[in-house]
């Protein structure tokens, strides 16, 4: 008398690129047991190989062979973590002057990050050379995640002003 061999089933994890999304996947390789499999995904009721489109969480599947046998198996997919952006600006030092800046504390992500300041285009971090105003940039990470942000930069009330005080002489020179 034989046994069919057990069922084994080992996955493949993609997990979420960008913080909230649901992109990840899970791509189950199964042997053993008998015959076709059927997939029936906790939650769902039955389903398919690979799960596609799912967020961050862990999932469970039961696999059924041709024999009823099963087999189940957990996995979990995981994302990023979110784009944190603390901006910092420094105002402008003399009624309109160019001397502000904006400082970006980036953290959160994958990878390097991008930054693309609103009116400019793409730049760097920290931002030099401002006027007096309010400044909004995106980042963006290696996975094209993005968070975007705003800091105004302001300046004294206005400029300086001088209001001279004439003193007229009440006396003549007798020269």
């Amino acid at each position: 008398v034989s046994q069919p061999s057990a069922i084994i089933v080992s996955n493949a994890v993609t997990n979420v690129s960008c913080f909230g999304g649901n992109n990840g996947a899970i791509n189950l390789t199964v042997s053993g047991g008998t015959g076709a499999y059927s997939y029936n995904w906790s939650g769902t009721g039955s389903g398919t190989d690979p799960r596609t489109n799912l967020t961050a969480g862990t999932y469970t599947v039961t696999v059924t062979d041709a024999n009823g046998c099963t087999k189940t198996n957990s996995a979990t997919v995981t994302q990023a973590s979110a784009i944190s952006i603390t901006p910092t600006a420094t105002n402008v030092s003399c009624f309109g002057g160019s001397t502000g800046s904006v400082s970006l504390a980036v953290s959160g992500g994958t990878g390097a990050y991008s930054y693309n300041w609103s009116g400019s285009g793409t730049g760097s971090n920290p931002r030099t050379g401002l006027a007096a105003g309010t400044y909004s940039v995106t980042v963006t990470d290696a996975n094209g995640c993005t968070k975007t942000s705003s800091a105004t930069v302001t300046q004294p009330v206005s400029g300086i002003t001088i209001s001279p005080t004439v003193t007229n002489a009440t006396c003549g020179n007798a020269n």
